[in-house]
């Protein structure tokens, strides 16, 4: 066996698992930047449902108010 085939025989692989590590390391920081603007699209989204929700408790509070002082008038009229 001569040199050139000593330095194949022991370079190539650990060329190709060099080169597996740098490709899993992209991949993976691929999927962290993935995840986190995923992460961002969901509290924008609970943002506005947050909004929403406290939209709709306003207005329920106010028919309960505006009922309240019908009742108080119905009371009255009695």
């Amino acid at each position: 066996m001569t040199d050139a085939q000593s330095y194949l025989a022991v370079g190539l692989p650990t060329l190709a698992v060099m080169v597996g590590i740098l490709v899993n390391g992209l991949l993976v920081s691929q999927m962290g930047n993935q995840l986190g603007a995923r992460m961002t699209s969901l509290e924008n989204r609970m943002t506005s449902l947050e909004t929403r929700f406290e939209t709709l408790t306003g207005k329920v509070i106010e028919i309960d108010n505006r009922l309240t002082r019908l009742e108080e008038r119905i009371q009255h009229l009695r």
